[in-house]
């Protein structure tokens, strides 16, 4: 065992520290050495071009993934082994839009107001503040996926917000959304460090950065380059920018070759706006000479301007290229004596986010959250197409066609009509197909960012992958009880009586069980939706037509009959088909149930190993 896990004095230190992070992924290193810290009310922006691993520090902070080396804490708790007291203390928007697009957008905010432990009439108060604050309240209860891509981000940020953390943490927060949404959004973010909440946050958006940050640190291919307040890194890089724009009928190059010889760095030409930036270190002592100067050389000038550096020049000077959308603020002079009072205040409610949540809030046990997460999927199934069509068209096409179609021609010795024979293994059948959308949906979760906000939460790892089971069981005992209806219109019925048939969904509700979990499985290992479903159906189809589901084994060719005996489904399909024509029961169902145990022991571990390690693409 190792030392005990102790928490560091949260009153002694900053709210976030990081201490020599590294991460690598292959070949890339990620993070090399990173160094932390932020204060509770303050706001800390993680700068850098893409690949910099701003998001890899962000997760690693946020529990999502353990670094190579390096230690970190939020709140006073390592993030590594104290991971669950971590999630208690914080929120996440991550880099993907982590809201389920099958839900309302008020069914999305109770699922996680509930998952944290509030109450039914605290989640619904706790909701309906975050809905009305994010002027999503109009829109509450509709159907996420008719959102525009900025009420999905603003419904994001939302969810972060449930249990009022004191640690927020913002990948790109503002990318997608109007001018109108990102002053909202910014509004909001002042409010919450003015209540002591601690931000972290990437950016692309140079403004934002400027608005917004008490301290920049600079990544570049995963070290620290440079860090300090915006201020302070202004002023590292140091003098004037002047910019100027020629007539349309000149060279901006000529322009460029002039004013090199006044800069201390080459001149920038940016030939689209007819403009050239150079960097000059005494910007007023210079303009009349250089006026005149141009005035010699007759070159036409149509504005002239002369400004202190931004944070985009900064980003230009430190990492070589420009952030996404911030170039269109080089031409505005930028003061910082007025941050956070040049944003207009926001439009909607006056009202504030309170930041202490009712006395309702307690830690939710596995079974239920298991359930709170059952519920949503078992809202998803009625809301996709697909799988309403996996759990009601597909069912009854089996049973119709294979009765009709194999009724005539296949004579079960010792069995007066075929469906008796058929119906149990179409049950399998139809069990199997409808697991692999376990998989397909899992997959999903993963490459929208919703597996991410489920293990952010403080809730166990188990919570999560029994929802999604649950879910299965239920869905598996609606399509047994649709089949058996139907085949009863046709002719079937229990010739065992109705233990049997007690006995018969049972034991088909466990091989289904063992089908979800196989499947859960591979879609925590596939990742991509498409892929898992063909995995998860390959293997059903080929074991199902080489198994007695449909005629028996004896009438199959001699080569395929030894392995259709030792087929896990035959012995499955034999003990239903035991079950409901009567006769000894014992071994069948003994073997049966030996397969679906064999079958969890293995699945099961797999997965809830597998489920921690997974992440966002």
């Amino acid at each position: 065992m190792g030392p005990p896990v102790t928490r560091l004095d949260p009153d002694d230190g900053p709210t976030i520290r990081a201490e020599g992070l590294t991460k690598r992924f292959g070949d890339v290193q990620a993070l090399d050495g990173v160094d932390l810290e932020l204060s509770s009310g303050k706001t800390l922006v993680l700068l850098g071009p893409n690949g910099a691993g701003k998001t890899t520090a962000v997760r690693i902070l946020s529990t999502l993934l353990p670094p190579d080396a390096g230690r970190a804490w939020i709140g006073g708790f390592d993030v590594v082994d104290q991971a669950k007291a971590v999630r208690g203390l914080i929120g996440l928007s991550g880099q993907y839009v982590a809201v389920d697009a099958y839900l309302t957008g008020r069914e999305n905010l109770l699922m996680i107001a509930r998952l944290y432990g509030l109450g039914r009439g605290d989640a619904r108060l706790r909701t309906d503040e975050l809905l009305e604050r994010l002027n999503l309240l109009g829109a509450a209860d509709r159907i996420v996926r008719t959102y525009s891509g900025g009420m999905r981000r603003r419904l994001d940020i939302a969810a972060s917000l449930v249990a009022a953390p004191s640690v927020l943490f913002l990948d790109e927060p503002t990318t997608g959304l109007d001018p109108h949404g990102r002053i909202t959004v910014w509004g909001l973010l002042d409010e919450l460090t003015a209540q002591g909440t601690s931000l972290l946050l990437t950016t692309q958006y140079m403004e934002e950065a400027d608005r917004l940050a008490d301290g920049v640190v600079v990544l570049g291919n995963g070290r620290v380059i440079a860090k300090g307040t915006p201020d302070e890194l202004k002023t590292q890089i140091g003098g004037y920018r002047l910019e100027l724009e020629t007539a349309p009928d000149e060279d901006p190059h000529r322009l460029a070759n002039v004013m090199a010889e006044w800069g201390v760095e080459q001149p920038v030409v940016d030939l689209s706006a007819r403009r050239v930036m150079v960097p000059v270190d005494d910007g007023l002592a210079l303009v009349p000479e250089l006026a005149s100067q141009l005035s010699a050389a007759g070159l036409g000038v149509t504005n002239l301007a002369l400004r202190r550096p931004s944070l985009d020049d900064v980003f230009l000077t430190l990492t070589g290229e420009l952030g996404d959308g911030s170039r269109a603020s080089n031409s505005k002079t930028h003061d910082p004596s007025t941050k956070r009072d040049r944003v207009a205040p926001y439009e909607g409610s006056a009202r504030t986010i309170p930041m202490e949540l009712p006395r309702s809030v307690k830690p939710g046990s596995t079974l239920a959250n298991g359930g709170i997460v059952a519920g949503r999927n078992l809202r998803r199934l009625v809301r996709i197409p697909t799988l309403i069509a996996f759990a009601t068209v597909q069912p009854a096409f089996f049973v119709l066609l294979f009765t009709y179609v194999f009724g005539g021609a296949v004579d079960p010795p010792g069995v007066e009509n075929y469906i008796d024979y058929v119906l149990p293994g179409l049950f399998v059948l139809a069990i199997g197909f409808g697991a692999s959308q376990t998989g397909v949906a899992l997959a999903e979760d993963l490459a929208t960012g919703m597996i991410d906000r489920f293990r952010s939460l403080p809730i166990t790892d188990l919570s999560v992958l029994a929802g999604r089971v649950v879910a299965d069981a239920v869905r598996n005992l609606f399509v047994v009880g649709l089949m058996i209806g139907l085949g009863s219109a046709i002719g079937f019925r229990f010739h065992a009586g109705p233990a049997a048939a007690l006995a018969v969904v049972a034991l088909a509700l466990a091989i289904g069980l063992a089908f979800s979990w196989l499947n859960v499985l591979l879609g925590l290992l596939v990742r991509d939706a498409e892929s898992a479903g063909l995995a998860g159906l390959f293997p059903v189809i080929v074991l199902i037509f080489t198994s007695s589901t449909l005629v028996p084994v004896a009438t199959m060719p001699g080569w395929l009959q030894a392995f259709a005996e030792v087929n896990p489904i035959t012995v499955v399909v034999d003990a239903l088909r035991t079950l409901t024509l009567g006769g000894p029961t014992s071994t069948p169902l003994l073997k049966a149930v030996a397969w679906i145990v064999g079958l969890l022991s293995v699945t099961v571990p797999l997965a809830v190993a597998r489920y921690p390690r997974t992440t966002a693409a």
